[in-house]
């Protein structure tokens, strides 16, 4: 079966996800100048994702501290660069839970893709819609669909 809004959805979250990694990386490495488009040293884009230590450390007790922008950034380290989709799934959850609406959009992505878990899914994508993710909208119809398509089948 295919998903018709994965031809649409897939590179829109791609490109959020990287403009938001370069935010974030600009507003959290303790980079007070952003890195020139003409730098000589190319990054790959799972690169633009890597934290040392000491900055996995900081985002983790900002994140724990309710900071839903450390903690959204954590479930990009671990989900892009780790593939750590445990860890990946943590950090997303504590940063949707915050009120993160992008982070609340790729949780309900998630839940509908890999978990086929569509109350679950069409909670998170309500909410990113609530706190204004417009793309959320979509997701949501697609999530709803789902749901009555499942409540639709005959039970054995």
């Amino acid at each position: 079966m295919t998903k018709p809004h994965l031809t649409r959805a897939v590179p829109a979250l791609l490109a959020l996800a990287l403009s938001i990694s370069h935010a974030a990386e600009n507003k959290f490495m303790d980079n007070d100048t952003p890195a020139s488009p003409s730098s000589p040293s190319p990054i790959s884009g799972a690169q633009s994702f890597a934290l040392t230590d000491e900055q996995r450390t900081a985002f983790a007790a900002k994140a724990e501290a309710g900071d839903t922008e450390s903690a959204f950034r954590l479930s990009q380290y671990y989900g892009f660069l780790h593939r750590d989709y445990a860890q990946q799934r943590h950090w997303l959850s504590i940063a949707a839970k915050g009120g993160h609406a992008v982070a609340q959009h790729n949780l309900a992505y998630q839940l509908y893709m890999k978990d086929q878990d569509l109350e679950g899914a069409a909670h998170w994508a309500s909410e990113s819609l609530k706190n204004g993710n417009s793309n959320a909208g979509d997701l949501l119809k697609e999530i709803e669909a789902a749901r009555s398509a499942a409540a639709r089948k005959p039970r054995p």
